[in-house]
């Protein structure tokens, strides 16, 4: 019974770590009919990983604590603007909080087992939003992270740059 409870903790915070990732890809690939988005769980590299390619996205799955959105392809594209890039930045913590309260609804209405599911699952997506919409840079003992800056770090940055920009304009 304990292994099944491992392996169902490990699934549903690898389906939240993906939505995250989607909520990054589905901006850039709205914006620009050839862009190639690519999402990695995990470390940043193609070895030992599910590949599932879904027209234009191509997913690198494993089990992870992390992961990571990125344009394969951004030197073809024309440079993405500020409110672009701001677009990309929050997509990720966005769809982690509609997923935490998508799954606290259906964690409310759902009894047993499923419903408590839907609960660990909804404070995952809760605990994924805060540790991403929060503006900082990651410590290095933060594996794949350490040393990166989270969404709400370049949120901030996009959101200057756009103030500027209309600064400049006026």
């Amino acid at each position: 019974m304990f292994l099944l409870e491992v392996v169902t903790v490990l699934f549903v915070m690898n389906a939240v770590l993906f939505i995250h990732e989607i909520g990054h890809a589905v901006p850039v690939l709205m914006r620009n009919k050839k862009a190639r988005v690519e999402i990695y769980l995990g470390p940043r590299n193609k070895e030992q990983k599910l590949e599932l390619r879904l027209g234009r996205l191509t997913c690198y799955l494993t089990i992870a604590f992390s992961g990571l959105c990125r344009v394969a392809n951004s030197d073809e594209l024309p440079s993405a603007t500020s409110k672009q890039n701001l677009l990309f930045s929050a997509g990720g913590p966005i769809a982690s909080l509609i997923v935490f309260i998508l799954f606290l609804y259906l964690s409310s209405i759902i009894p047993g087992i499923p419903g408590n599911i839907f609960n660990s699952a909804a404070f995952m997506s809760l605990s994924v939003f805060l540790f991403t919409a929060i503006p900082i840079t990651y410590p290095s003992f933060f594996k794949n992270l350490g040393g990166h800056k989270s969404d709400g770090w370049y949120i901030l940055k996009n959101i200057k740059e756009i103030k500027n920009q209309a600064k400049t304009i006026a």
